[in-house]
Parts: C-alpha cells; structure tokens; sequence
C-alpha cells in the first residue's frame, strides 16, 4: 500500500510539473496580464468599497505585477498607488494605472470581466462580472459608469 501512495504521489507531481493531468487537460498558466488583473481587482473592489485599508495591500501585489503587463509606463502609478496616504489619492492613481492596463484587459480578453468608463473622472475600470461598482466614488455613486466596447486582440 506504502508504494502504491508513493507512485501516486511522484505521478501527481510529475503531472503537475509538466501540466498534464491524469484525464488529459493541461494546466493553465497564470501570465502576467491575469495575475496583474487579480490584483487589479482587488483593489478595485476595495476603493468601489470605500477602503483604503482593504485597498493598499492588495496594490503593493499590484506594483509587483502591473509593469509585467503594462511595461515601465504602468510602474509608475503603480507604485503611487501603493503609497497613497488617503482613499482619494489611491483613486487618483487607480485612474491613471487604469488608463494603461484597460486596454491592455481587454485584449486579453479576460473571461467574465466588463469594461466601463466613469463619465465624471473621464477614467476606465475593469471589473470581474456585470454589477457595475464604480471604484473613482464608491458607494456615493456606485453605479455610475458606462459599458466599454470589447476589444479584440
């Protein structure tokens, strides 16, 4: 029994290692768009929320990740986000990055994702699902927001 677990375990982490599994599906691998995307929603999420505090971690994951999909350009408001001393700030940054990486989600075409554009902060956003939730004001207008076409690679 002892060799039976061991040879499964060593296929499993064979399988794995390559990315192929047992029923013939290979791994899908994060690239550096989507991993900037997770972390770019979070902080979305977060200011949409009116939070800083939930904000600020998730926008230093998000100065690692955003010049790997958005190049030295996105570095930039990347690191200011993650810096910024109040919710207005952060807001301001998140515009300004999201100026750089929308176009970039969107070619990418992540799926279950929507673009929208604030029509007070002349700013995109792109939020994982269709519940619009407006991150440049929260929840004084939280759905306030227009849908972007999709854009195709």
């Amino acid at each position: 029994m002892r060799i039976i677990l061991q040879s499964a375990a060593l296929f499993m982490i064979l399988a794995a290692s390559t990315g192929v599994y047992a029923q013939g599906q290979t791994a899908t691998q994060s690239t550096p768009v989507a991993q900037a995307f997770e972390d770019y929603e979070r902080v979305r999420a977060a200011l949409a929320a009116d939070s800083l505090t939930d904000a600020l971690p998730h926008a230093k994951m998000l100065a690692r990740t955003a010049a790997a999909a958005g190049g030295a350009a996105a570095k930039k408001p990347a690191d200011a986000l993650a810096s910024a001393a109040n919710i207005e700030e952060a807001r301001k940054q998140f515009g300004e990055l999201s100026t750089i990486l929308v176009p970039i989600f969107q070619a990418e075409a992540i799926p279950g994702t929507t673009a929208y554009m604030c029509p007070m902060k002349q700013k995109p956003w792109v939020q994982r699902g269709d519940k619009m939730a407006n991150p440049y004001y929260g929840k004084a207008m939280l759905t306030c927001g227009t849908v972007l076409p999709a854009k195709v690679k």
